[in-house]
């Protein structure tokens, strides 16, 4: 069991995790509206770009920053000493 002072210092290392892995998801979200317009110019396999990126990009992004996320979190688990024994 940890006591105050590291359980201080793992959630704020948790929070500063969890801030900066929501970074890329949140920077892409909102810089793709803007640029949309110009890269619905282009196509990818006949879809506008804008609109393929929005649906598989935003997805791809989602699914690499929980992943990263993940592992960094198991490693400040283990660097506490709060994490779980399979």
């Amino acid at each position: 069991m940890m006591d105050w002072s590291e359980r201080k210092a793992y959630w704020r290392n948790t929070k500063v995790q969890m801030l900066v892995s929501l970074v890329p998801f949140v920077t892409a979200l909102i810089a793709l509206p803007l640029y949309a317009e110009a890269l619905n110019l282009k196509r990818v396999l006949g879809i506008p770009l804008g609109y393929f990126l929005a649906c598989h990009g935003l997805l791809v992004i989602a699914f690499v920053t929980i992943a990263v996320f993940v592992n960094r979190q198991d490693a400040i688990d283990h660097w506490h000493g709060a994490h779980e024994d399979i």
